[in-house]
């Protein structure tokens, strides 16, 4: 059975709480501050970049950049793609040290960077930039080849290569090697309108498409099947982050000024063998070797129902449970006669 995944979402500036402080103007992009803890997003809408941290609070940290898009962190310096520029700020104090003029025949997009002190940024017209980040100066490594439209970039870094999505509906993600700059179409898919792409620390992918209603699509290491429908439902989701620290995905919801916080593996909870349960046709399906209880929660912790299981097959339909949320991820969890330690298990019940 597909591995499943509990995905927390807080809508901001969606949420009620929030609404009074949104500052989210299509937002395009977003990268992890990790130093500071926080969240910072280019507004594509008034060329602002908003900081939000931990409990949702937003402030205008950069004014000023019109039609601004990629947005990267190195060291102690912010990177900010528009236009034919890579404008260059401070990580702590927020002011400009620097701007980058590139030779390009549209616009900049999406960075990532390596280990040898070169920034790569994505041009729309299909060309691949290397900075050298202590001259500045510009060299073209990619200048045709590439899908129609790239958008986003990430570093492989046990491939030493990049990894690039593109607007191009049915595109190839496709590597760029940076030893001699090759580019080989990696994975065939079957979608399209790529924003966003990034890695997690297990080599799983993440991207971002604006078709089937708005997807974050997930291909799992080493890349050789279908992807997951990872989340969906996302207004434009473009430029993706991830938080390693606290275990999230930041999915910038160009559409409809928010932006959505997944969580990318269950915190504290080992992944356990689901030959036992699986989900179908409306039913949970539960087969056990001996009696015990299942107890379904919410993500917060809240009891929803309880099942009692019996030795062999055991259907229960969904739609006649109590309590269920529609279309949520839950918690099941199973006790024992004996003991009161339980297996957890995220699914994703839908009515």
């Amino acid at each position: 059975m597909k591995h499943l995944y509990c995905f927390l979402i807080f809508l901001l500036g969606i949420h009620a709480g929030l609404q009074s402080q949104n500052l989210l103007n299509k937002p395009e992009h977003i990268a992890w501050d990790a130093v500071h803890e926080k969240y910072l997003v280019t507004n594509y809408g008034n060329g602002k970049i908003i900081s939000i941290d931990q409990e949702g609070n937003q402030e205008a940290i950069i004014e000023g950049i019109s039609s601004c898009l990629g947005i990267h962190i190195v060291d102690t310096s912010i990177f900010i793609t528009h236009s034919n520029k890579i404008e260059i700020y401070g990580l702590s104090h927020h002011q400009k040290v620097g701007t980058i003029t590139l030779n390009v025949s549209n616009w900049l997009d999406g960075m990532a960077n390596d280990n040898n002190g070169y920034l790569y940024a994505v041009e729309n017209a299909g060309k691949i930039h290397r900075v050298n980040l202590s001259t500045l100066e510009d060299t073209i490594i990619v200048a045709g080849g590439l899908p129609d439209h790239p958008q986003d970039i990430v570093f492989d870094e046990a491939e030493n290569r990049l990894l690039l999505a593109s607007w191009e509906t049915n595109s190839y993600i496709v590597s760029i090697s940076l030893e001699n700059f090759e580019v080989t179409d990696l994975i065939e898919t079957n979608s399209g309108q790529y924003d966003g792409i990034v890695m997690d620390t297990l080599r799983n992918i993440y991207v971002t498409s604006w078709l089937n209603g708005g997807r974050v699509y997930k291909w799992v290491y080493p890349w050789d099947t279908d992807p997951e429908v990872f989340s969906q439902g996302h207004a434009g989701p473009a430029g993706l982050a991830i938080n390693n620290e606290d275990n999230c995905l930041a999915v910038p919801n160009f559409n409809s000024n928010s932006m959505d916080i997944l969580t990318l593996f269950p915190v504290g909870i080992q992944e356990v063998k689901k030959n036992f349960i699986e989900i179908k046709n409306n039913e949970i399906v539960i087969t056990s070797s001996a009696k015990t209880i299942a107890r379904i929660t919410s993500i917060q912790g809240k009891e929803l129902c309880t099942l009692d299981v019996t030795p062999g097959q055991n259907c229960f339909r969904i739609s006649a449970l109590p309590n269920i949320p529609e279309n949520q991820f839950v918690i099941l969890s199973f006790y024992s006669e004996q003991s009161i330690i339980s297996e957890k298990i995220y699914i994703h019940l839908v009515n």
